[in-house]
């Protein structure tokens, strides 16, 4: 009996508690990010402002997780790449508060200089949930009770973050964030590198150029792109522009994150089941019903919500869904890929995610001023549906194809 208590842990459960440890401290770091639209909202940052530069920071971010997607899977290491970005993209995000505000030419500033560190900042959630998604296959790992450690400590840092606030000051959340990631730098440091096929080499010992043919002549994955695109576009309205739908209800801005918070807590049951939900239903329909929760919050917040208590209480659908969300998507692209393109499957994935950003933050500005507030997130409800129903779509032209391929 003593002799099992005194056994040195294998190499799976050290690197269960190494990426619980990098996957808690990056989003416990990434709660105190939030307030970068309270902090730029108080500053002048109008709907349509504020849509735009998200555009260009989803505009700068396709080019980041394609070209740093591809730059993993060409020198075989995913570590080294998230180890680079969380550097330079923490690093630059602190620097913010100090960029000056009043003067005439602040706004344009701003326009430039955060868009220009999602090239680095934009990646950083790709190649943290890359390393953690491959190496959970690879390792047999239990992915959603792990992930879900980063849902449980983004909730503790919201609710942290939202009490000292009013202590330290808006501004200050930039280089806490910052601070706070110097941690999850180091258990990044020493992470297991997810295998990789070794690049493909010609005669002449040169490096051959990556085919990404097998990825782009994938039906399956080709139609939940064009899926993902739809989606986004409607993620994009719905979280980019509720902190003003919270301020058209006469809302305390500054509680922002205990919002946040909360809907992180409610994404942990079903990360936490994703396994048996994933051996009981196929991901598929995990992540048709994960975008029907979603959409139920965008109507609630139409039809119902008149209150910041009645919002956080109809963004329990949205946590809801994003944790099935979570738990079954990047396991649909990981499966969907070939060995040697995991990493830029995901990248393009996320590239189509940044891609949407730029539609829904650019189109979402200038429809919530122009209708308001509750007749916008009616329109993203119906966004959403429509992202289902091609979904569902692609499935059913993909039945008949193989009848028809399989009746000849």
């Amino acid at each position: 009996m003593k002799r099992k208590l005194l056994r040195k842990p294998g190499p799976g459960v050290l690197e269960a508690i190494n990426l619980s440890g990098l996957n808690g401290v990056y989003w416990f770091a990434m709660s105190f990010s939030t307030y970068q639209a309270v902090y730029l909202q108080t500053h002048g940052f109008s709907a349509s402002l504020m849509g735009l530069l998200n555009a260009l920071g989803s505009a700068v971010a396709i080019a980041s997780v394609s070209f740093w997607g591809t730059v993993s899977d060409k020198v075989g290491s995913v570590k080294k790449i998230l180890v680079m970005s969380l550097t330079l993209g923490v690093g630059l995000f602190a620097l913010i508060p100090f960029l000056p505000v009043e003067k005439s030419y602040s706004t344009l500033l701003f326009l430039i200089y955060i868009p220009a560190i999602n090239f680095f900042r934009g990646s950083m959630t790709n190649l943290t949930d890359n390393i953690l998604v491959r190496n959970c296959s690879e390792l047999r790992l239990n992915f959603g009770v792990i992930r879900s450690v980063g849902s449980f400590l983004y909730t503790v840092g919201g609710v942290l973050i939202a009490a000292l606030v009013p202590y330290v000051g808006i501004p200050a959340t930039f280089w806490l964030s910052a601070l706070c990631m110097i941690p999850a730098i180091f258990f990044a440091l020493f992470a297991r590198d997810p295998k990789s096929r070794p690049p493909k080499r010609s005669a002449n010992g040169k490096v051959e150029k990556l085919n990404f043919g097998a990825l782009f002549h994938n039906y399956a994955y080709i139609s939940f792109l064009l899926f993902a695109f739809l989606f986004y576009t409607a993620c994009s309205c719905e979280g980019n522009f509720v902190l003003f739908f919270v301020k058209s209800l006469g809302a305390d801005t500054e509680k922002f994150s205990v919002f946040s918070a909360y809907r992180a807590l409610f994404e942990i049951p079903f990360l936490i089941f994703s396994v048996k939900l994933r051996r009981k239903f196929p991901l598929k329909y995990l992540i048709m019903a994960a975008a029907v929760l979603m959409a139920t919050e965008c109507l609630c917040f139409s039809l119902f919500a008149h209150s910041f208590f009645s919002i956080v209480a109809f963004s329990t659908f949205f946590g809801l869904g994003n944790g099935l969300f979570l738990g079954s998507a990047l396991h649909y692209v990981y499966d969907l890929a070939p060995d040697n393109l995991k990493a830029s499957a995901q990248a393009f994935f996320v590239a189509m995610q940044s891609t949407a950003g730029i539609l829904g933050n650019l189109l979402g500005g200038m429809v919530f001023d122009s209708v308001g507030a509750k007749p916008f997130y009616l329109l993203v409800f119906f966004l959403y549906i429509l992202s289902i129903l091609i979904f569902a779509g692609s499935f059913l032209i993909e039945k008949k194809r193989g009848q028809k391929a399989a009746a000849l």
